[in-house]
Formats: C-alpha cells, sequence, structure tokens
C-alpha cells in the first residue's frame, strides 16, 4: 500500500513539473513581403501555445510606435502598412499558464512606390496596369513623351477601385510615351511615382515595307505591302522611277480601312521603280519608310527562233505575255528596216499573232513593242524566219520496191495549205504527156493514184498551193511497181504433202482481177492444168493427188489494164499412200488401145469386183472422172477430153493399189 501511494505522488509531481515549463520562443524567418498590402508572417508553431503575440514597431528597441496584435492561428496576416518604412516584427508564445521568451526580432522596408505595365490595345490605346499595390483606394497616372514628365505633353488622371487606366495617348510618331503611377492606400500615400524606364511604349518613326523588294515584274500591275501601326492611320505611297522621288506616283490608304497593301499599276516598261510609304492622323506625320525596288520587263520574243527555217506560211509569232497591259504592237516585213510595200502592223492585246498565207521560200523579218496607259516599250531585237521552200515527201519512200498498183502519195502536212499539187510520172524530166496530176485540199493527207503497171518505174513530185503563193516542187522521189507475186505454201520442194485437201496459198495482191495458177508434174509445164482465181481469192485447195509425185506450180497476176510476170516456179511432192504390199497381191492392170484417141479399155481380174475403182486424174493432179469396176474389162470413156497425158489410178477398199500412164490424142 505503501508503494502504490508512493508511485502517485510522483505521478502528481511530475505533471505539476510538466505544466509549470517554459514554453519555447517562436523562431522568426524574414519572409515577409516588402508590399505594405498586408502582407504575411510566417513561423513555425510552438508545442503547447494557444496564441502568439505579434509586436510591430518601427523602432528596432519596441520602445515607441508600436502596435500589438494576437493570433491564435498561423501564418499571422500584418496590417496595412506604410511606404517606405522599416519595420520590426517580433513575437512571443502563451498559454494558460506560461510566456514564452520574445523570438528574434527580422525586418523589412516597405517600398516606395507601386509597379506599372504598359500595353497597347489593337484600336491604339496605351493600357497602363498596376498590379503591386493592390490595396491602394487611389491611383495618380501620369503619361508623357519624355522621361521627366515635365514636357507640355503631360497629361494626368486618377482611378479608384481599378487598378488600371486606358489612356488615349497623342500618337507621335518617332516618340516613346512613358507611364508612370503613385498609390494612396487608407493608411499612406507612396512617396514615390512608379519606375517609368521600363514603362513606355515606342512608335516607330516609319512603317516598315514588306513586298515587293529586288524583284523583276512581268506584270504591270502588283500590291505594295507594309507592315502597320497599332492604331488606325492613313498611310500615303510613294512611286518613282527615280531614287529622288522627283516626280512620284502617289497611292492610299485610307484611315477607315485596315488593309495592309496598295494595288498599284501600269509599270514603266524596263526601267527600276522605287516605292517608300508615310503613316498620317489628325497630330502628327511620320517619316518616309526605307526605299524597296523592283523593276519591270521589256518585252522578249518567244517563237519563231531567230533565223528558223521551214516556217508554215501560216506561223504564229509570240512573245512572253505581260500582265494588265492594253496591248502588242507587232511589225512584219520581208525587209529588216520594214520599209517594203509588204509591211503589216498587228496592234492586239494577245500576246501572240496568227500570220496567213505568207509567201513560201521567203525570209521575213519581226518585232513587237507593248503598251498601257502611260508607257510603251522600246521594240524588241529584230529577228527573222524563213517560210517552207517545198514539201518534203514522205511516202512512198524514195526507190521503194514492189508497190502495189495504187499508191499513196503523202506529202509532210503544213498548216494554212490550201491545196497539195502532185506530179507522177514515168518520166523524170515529167512531160506533159506523160504526166498526171494529183491534188487534195487540207482536209485530206493523201492522194492515190489511178491503176498503175506492173514492174514499172514511176516518179513523183509534190508543191504546195495556199491563197497567196504558190511553192516549188519538191525533189523527186521515184518507186517501182511489183513485178510477180510470191508463193507462200507449201514451202519450196516441200515432202509429204497430203494427196487431199493440199492447200496452195500466195501473196495477196490489191487492185487487180485476178490471178492465174498453172499446175504441172513437169517443170517445163509442158502439160499443166490452169485455173483462175477471182482478184480475193490467193488461196486453193487440190485433191486427188497422185501419191509420191512432184508437183510444180506457179501464179501470175492480171489487172484491168496490165499482167505480172509468173511468179517463181515452186515444186512439192505428195506422200507415199500406196499400200499394195498389204495386199501381198500382183495386180495386173492392161490398159488398150493405150495412146488412144478413143475411148481405153481396162482389163482387170479382181474377186467379186468389189468395192474397186478407176479414178482418172490430169498431170496437174485435177480429178477428171471416176469409174467403178464391176466386170473383168471396164471401159474409159474420153468423151470431152482434150489431148493430153493422164493418170489412171486403181483404188482397192480405198486405198491405191495400181498407177498407169494414159496418152489421149
Amino acid at each position: 500500500m505503501l508503494k502504490k501511494n508512493l508511485y502517485i505522488l510522483f505521478i502528481i509531481i511530475l505533471f505539476n513539473n510538466i505544466a509549470n515549463a517554459q514554453l519555447d520562443a517562436p523562431n522568426l524567418i524574414n519572409t515577409f513581403s516588402s508590399n505594405p498590402c498586408n502582407p504575411s508572417l510566417s513561423f513555425g508553431a510552438v508545442n503547447g501555445a494557444n496564441k502568439y503575440e505579434i509586436q510591430i514597431s518601427t523602432d528596432a528597441s519596441f520602445l515607441v510606435d508600436v502596435y500589438v496584435d494576437y493570433s491564435e492561428t498561423l501564418p499571422y496576416i500584418l496590417p496595412l502598412l506604410k511606404f517606405e518604412t522599416e519595420y520590426f516584427l517580433k513575437a512571443r508564445a502563451i498559454n494558460n499558464t506560461d510566456t514564452s521568451d520574445w523570438s528574434n526580432t527580422i525586418s523589412r522596408i516597405t517600398v516606395p512606390r507601386g509597379y506599372v505595365v504598359v500595353t497597347i490595345n489593337p484600336i491604339g490605346n496605351l493600357i497602363a496596369t498596376e498590379n503591386t499595390i493592390m490595396c491602394s483606394i487611389e491611383r495618380w497616372w501620369e503619361i508623357d513623351t519624355i522621361a521627366t514628365f515635365d514636357s507640355p505633353l503631360l497629361l494626368r488622371d486618377t482611378t479608384y477601385e481599378e487598378n488600371y487606366i486606358v489612356i488615349n495617348a497623342p500618337f507621335y510618331f518617332c516618340s516613346n510615351n512613358y507611364v508612370r503611377a503613385k498609390c494612396i492606400t487608407e493608411l499612406d500615400t507612396a512617396p514615390s511615382w512608379s519606375y517609368h524606364q521600363w514603362n513606355y511604349i515606342n512608335i516607330p518613326c516609319s512603317p516598315t515595307l514588306v513586298s515587293p523588294n529586288n524583284f523583276n515584274f512581268t506584270n504591270s500591275i502588283s500590291n505594295l505591302k507594309i507592315e502597320r501601326y497599332d492604331q488606325p492611320l492613313r498611310y500615303v505611297f510613294e512611286l518613282d522611277t527615280t531614287l529622288a522621288f522627283t516626280n512620284p506616283r502617289e497611292f492610299e490608304i485610307a484611315e477607315t480601312d485596315n488593309s495592309d497593301i496598295v494595288s498599284v499599276g501600269d509599270f514603266y516598261f524596263e526601267k527600276q521603280h522605287y516605292w517608300r510609304a508615310r503613316a498620317i492622323n489628325s497630330i502628327d506625320t511620320s517619316d518616309w519608310s526605307s526605299v524597296f525596288t523592283f523593276s519591270m520587263c521589256g518585252v522578249h520574243q518567244i517563237l519563231p527562233l531567230n533565223q528558223a527555217t521551214n516556217i508554215s506560211t501560216n506561223a504564229s509569232i509570240s512573245v512572253l505575255s505581260i500582265g494588265n497591259i492594253i496591248g502588242y504592237i507587232f511589225e512584219l516585213d520581208t525587209v529588216p528596216d520594214f520599209s517594203s510595200n509588204l509591211y503589216m502592223q498587228y496592234e492586239t492585246p494577245n500576246s501572240a499573232v496568227n500570220l496567213q498565207n505568207l509567201l513560201f521560200g521567203t525570209t521575213y523579218y519581226w518585232r513587237v513593242r507593248a503598251y498601257h496607259s502611260l508607257d510603251t516599250s522600246n521594240y524588241t531585237p529584230v529577228r527573222s524566219f524563213t517560210t517552207v521552200t517545198a514539201p518534203a515527201l514522205i511516202s512512198p519512200e524514195d526507190l521503194s520496191a514492189n508497190q502495189n498498183l495504187k499508191i499513196n502519195l503523202k506529202a509532210e502536212f503544213l498548216s494554212g495549205i490550201t491545196k497539195y499539187q502532185y506530179q507522177l510520172s514515168q518520166n523524170p524530166e515529167f512531160l506533159p504527156e506523160q504526166t498526171e496530176t494529183l491534188e487534195h485540199s487540207n482536209y485530206a493527207n493523201m492522194v492515190q493514184t489511178d491503176l498503175l503497171k506492173f514492174n514499172t518505174k514511176y516518179y513523183w513530185r509534190t508543191r504546195y498551193i495556199n491563197e497567196n503563193d504558190t511553192s516549188i516542187w519538191s525533189s523527186v522521189f521515184s518507186f517501182e511497181t511489183l513485178v510477180k507475186p510470191q508463193l507462200i505454201e507449201p514451202s519450196n520442194q516441200a515432202t509429204q504433202v497430203a494427196i487431199n485437201n493440199t492447200k496452195l496459198y500466195w501473196q495477196n495482191i490489191q487492185h487487180i482481177n485476178s490471178y492465174t495458177i498453172w499446175i504441172s508434174t513437169t517443170p517445163d509445164f509442158n502439160e499443166y492444168e490452169e485455173y483462175l482465181q477471182i482478184f480475193y481469192g490467193n488461196i486453193m485447195y487440190l485433191n486427188n493427188l497422185l501419191p509420191n509425185t512432184t508437183y510444180y506450180w506457179k501464179v501470175k497476176v492480171t489487172s484491168a489494164i496490165d499482167e505480172s510476170e509468173w511468179s517463181d516456179t515452186w515444186s512439192f511432192t505428195t506422200e507415199n499412200t500406196t499400200k499394195a504390199d498389204l495386199f501381198n497381191i500382183d495386180y495386173k492392170l492392161q490398159i488398150f488401145p493405150n495412146p488412144s484417141n478413143n475411148d481405153f479399155y481396162v482389163k482387170l481380174t479382181l474377186p467379186n469386183y468389189q468395192n474397186a475403182e478407176i479414178k482418172i486424174a490430169g498431170l496437174n493432179g485435177h480429178l477428171q472422172s471416176i469409174i467403178p469396176i464391176t466386170n473383168e474389162t471396164t471401159t474409159i470413156p474420153t468423151k470431152g477430153w482434150k489431148p493430153g497425158v493422164y493418170i489412171c489410178n486403181l483404188f482397192v477398199d480405198g486405198e491405191l493399189v495400181k498407177v498407169e500412164k494414159l496418152v489421149y490424142e
């Protein structure tokens, strides 16, 4: 029991000692602002403190002019202070039983003035903002064009609740507008004006030019562009061809116009131009800007190139187009001083002139100048060109061979030609009685001859005709017509050619009447078969040819006025289709009389005389007749036959087994 009482006594003594312990003094950090508008005081909270006593004085010993206040919360907001005054601050902690020692003392001198920012709005007003002394109840403002604020242009104003002012300051060029303010609070008036060296707007002495500069124009109108001031002003531009601006043209942007360009036209040809600008308001005129420069082109020829040749008699002469002028004056003549009776002048708004019906083989000279309402350019240098002398021939090419019986004569097309005239002759001198004249207009590009002869050399030439002149004749070309047709199929000396449906194929030739074909088993064509094919029939088929036989063939062509030579003779050999050895039979075929000038008789013994027949063919393979065998003796009638050699072919069961010759006289 004694121990328990001693423990309780110890706790009571300890609690009393803690309750009577000394509070720590606050530790002030010198962070309070020099702005007199209720700055805050920050320091760390003291353990055990219920509130804090703060003393503020202008006396470092806190003996006079002491302001005392209490605060239960941190940070502590100071009262309104005076301008340009040094204040000392200290604090101590307090609870119900104790008061700490005073803290360390801190101090700060308040500002003597406010801080002003100046801007300019889009309509040219100055906007001054006091953004430091926010507790001011009144602000005095001054604006002047000099930093001493004592010029005759000094402006003053006062605001009360607003911390800014909009000042319609006089807009004097090449000047500064300085702004300052003085603040009044409920406690004090700032002893000094705000600083002004940062608070001014610089107004340039002259506008800034943008474009054009150092540019060569091919257009007689352009926009002169400037960089505007930030308020409505009138701008005057001067444009001259001398740097001294002795006789300038003037242009203007009105004060009510917010544009930054002025459109200028009618530049002087081949001259340097200079331009500048200045701004004007009701109270002042700016200096002239710096000078920009540009040049205007002259007239430059394009086509034809100088001394060009073979130019069409409907040529076009042209220059590089110049924009926004009235027009051009083109001059054309056959002499370089433009003094002949063929002189022509064309005045046109276009940069090209289409000439018509010039003389053939003639040299022309031309030049151009341009003009607008203020100026006329110099003439261009004199250029020349020479018109085409005679046509160039295209087809048929010179010395060409094997040409068709009707030829398309074609010369080089040239614009503006009314008529193309051709001469065609077998005589290189083009004697009138041996020469044919052909023509076509500019709506066609060639002319076709009449029917020509085979294997003949022809000469041709052309000339141009327009409404004013006729060219000389062109150079002379020659060509030779087809000599003979060419054979194609079967190839020469082909073998194993089928005896039926054998195709003969040769060159197709236009503008003819017919083909004549000879076919024979002898190369000298002593005996032959003749066929006529119409003009589109360059293919024929043969049937029932003799097996293992060489045939010879050739073709010639006939037109309405002439006949070609025979083609080369080609040959082919038919396949061997005899199969008598398969039957192992020696067929005894007797023909009598042979030769004969009447009917022939065939004697042959066959079992039952079944599936046997005789086919009679000419030497050219043409089938003459087919006679079935039904008896030992068979008659071959010859009525209507032409004298000659014929082939007697014996077929058994569709197979050729025996061949004999017949001579009919």
